[in-house]
């Protein structure tokens, strides 16, 4: 119950006191087939699977890794597009909410963001609401760049 209350502080913590700019960390849980990327999220008062990494964020946490089973990124989270070059880091956009979207779709349900790297590659990723722990909300631009803070 403590670790419950504690993780909803760190929730209006974040919310209240936003940054722009994070340093976070993922492990990966071998589970053959497949290795299962988690968000490394101390002292997490909830289901250890609420921290998973699913729909397109395991695939970029792979890339990522680069075959290790644990990696640190710099994210920073932006209302406005900021000037990185591709070159330094991904640049996801939220996928535009529909007019008339209620505030249960915009913040229960998570977050659809697309990227075109410096590759041309797109990419898709669909970010859970555990983001609104970490990040305080769901950003329209997030700069993302492997072990360091931009």
């Amino acid at each position: 119950m403590i670790r419950k209350i504690y993780t909803i502080l760190i929730l209006l913590k974040n919310f209240i006191f936003r940054k722009k700019k994070y340093t976070l960390h993922f492990i990966a849980e071998n589970d053959p087939p497949i290795k299962r990327w988690y968000y490394d999220f101390p002292h997490w008062g909830f289901d250890h699977a609420n921290l998973e990494m699913v729909a397109g964020a395991d695939a970029l946490c792979d890339r990522y890794s680069n075959g290790k089973d644990e990696f640190t990124i710099g994210i920073t989270a932006s209302r406005k597009p900021r000037p990185y070059s591709l070159n330094l880091c991904d640049e996801f956009i939220a996928e535009p909410l529909p007019k008339g979207t209620s505030w249960k779709d915009k913040y229960i349900w998570g977050r659809d963001y697309t990227c075109t790297n410096a590759n041309g590659e797109t990419m898709k990723m669909w970010i859970c609401p555990v983001t609104l722990f970490v990040l305080g909300r769901y950003p329209k631009y997030l700069y993302i760049r492997r072990g360091l803070m931009l």
